[in-house]
């Protein structure tokens, strides 16, 4: 990389450039200033973010009265030399609302975005049900499995849909944790998607014994699956995102989040991919746990897949209104 000195940013008629601050662990952007030359130096000299405000005149050290500190890792400059970037590590929230990145609003209407959701929903119009034995409780014989490409990558989904769905969950919940947890197997490609995002790391519930010893191991039963779980990379007191690839009965969730509650291990938000509605696994978590489980794409099943809902709040608003 070229490296340039101050004298080689061209500040305007005012003394000032405009700077985008970036995420040193996750690459998002998290805000835009200003700075002039002194603010430029002082962040060079404490490696401190430093800006100048136009309104107040004056310079100014972000998290000087919030204490949301951002520790510069290294200062880019644009081809044009007019527009810098401050690669840092935050110390808490960019935005004076409180939210992890000034950028947590979009543009109704973009088309990609609703060429993307066509996609997914095209997905499922062309998926197959497969019949397996119900084998949770005695209320049920037959669990229609969806072979698709969300959540068995079968044929792989691409990688815009993807990407979209773990934009979307990451935009939903919270950034205030340790690690993101996920049982295996299907679960794994959307977290680890989201850990990235989010700039944590991914810790696993195993579905056999590594020959470690686990912090805990507890038994599920899902519409048409039983085993047992054993939960490693958590420690007891610590703070998780959950997140899986789908939920139905709920059974899967409903034994971890039951087995991470005995240690005291705080869950601050449980996010999926899909939703099978039909099962009423969402609205179990809730009424025993208290946690709204997000999901971007709500599933609708009779025969087959009869409805498939698109939801960028994670389905929150439509769960509110089913349960009034």
């Amino acid at each position: 990389m070229i490296e340039l000195k101050i004298d080689d940013i061209k500040f305007d008629e005012k003394g000032l450039v405009p700077v985008i601050v970036q995420d040193w662990n996750t690459g998002k952007i998290l805000m835009q200033a200003y700075a002039n030359k002194e603010a430029v130096e002082l962040t060079i000299k404490t490696g401190l973010a430093h800006f100048y405000s136009r309104s107040r005149k004056k310079l100014w050290l972000k998290g000087e009265t919030s204490g949301n500190y951002q520790k510069v890792r290294k200062i880019l400059i644009d081809c044009d030399g007019d527009s810098l970037i401050y690669v840092a590590e935050p110390n808490g929230p960019a935005c004076h609302t409180g939210n992890y990145s000034c950028y947590y609003r979009s543009l109704e209407g973009y088309k990609k975005v609703d060429d993307i959701i066509e996609e997914i929903k095209g997905y499922y119009e062309n998926s197959k049900l497969i019949e397996k034995s119900w084998v949770r409780d005695e209320s049920e014989k037959i669990y229609k499995y969806i072979l698709n490409p969300i959540t068995e990558n079968v044929p792989p989904p691409s990688a815009r849909v993807m990407s979209f769905l773990a934009d979307t969950i990451d935009n939903i919940t919270r950034d205030d944790f340790d690690k993101v947890l996920a049982p295996e197997s299907f679960g794994l490609p959307i977290a680890t998607l989201i850990a990235e995002r989010k700039g944590k790391p991914l810790a696993i519930v195993r579905k056999r014994n590594l020959g470690d010893e686990p912090m805990s191991k507890v038994d599920y039963a899902s519409g048409y699956e039983k085993g047992t779980y054993y939960i490693y990379g958590i420690s007891e007191g610590e703070s998780v995102l959950l997140i899986d690839d789908a939920i139905s009965t709920g059974g899967t969730l409903e034994a971890i989040i039951g087995e991470l509650q005995k240690f005291k291990v705080e869950i601050v938000d449980v996010a999926v991919s899909m939703s099978k509605e039909t099962y009423g696994g969402r609205k179990l978590i809730f009424n025993k746990f208290g946690y709204i489980v997000k999901a971007p794409i709500l599933l609708y099943i009779d025969e087959n897949v009869t409805r498939v809902e698109v939801h960028l709040d994670g389905g929150v608003k439509k769960f509110l209104e089913s349960i009034k």
